[in-house]
């Protein structure tokens, strides 16, 4: 490759940072590591909480995104079913 040099620089670099960072690599434990539990508790540490209006704005968006498909859906089944049932 044309710029094999600064690609190889670049990952060692990156893999150099990595390993400064990762807590992990410091000590081995008996306990297996949890990424949930590790989730968790840094969500709790950070105080995230909902603020006044972001739930129903999950709620609309989540209606926002998934009620096209569902009306979508509904018409192709009460259109086969009007095409079977239909006498």
């Amino acid at each position: 490759m044309i710029f094999q040099s600064k690609i190889d620089r670049a990952m060692q670099w990156l893999s150099d940072k990595n390993k400064a960072k990762d807590p992990h690599d410091q000590e081995e434990s008996d306990v297996p590591f949890d990424p949930r539990a590790e989730w968790l508790a840094e969500q709790e540490a950070e105080g995230m909480k909902l603020e006044k209006g972001d739930l129903s704005a999950i709620i609309l968006s989540a209606l926002l995104v998934f009620g096209p498909v569902l009306l979508v859906l509904l018409a192709i089944g009460f259109i086969a079913y009007f095409l079977v049932f239909a006498n």
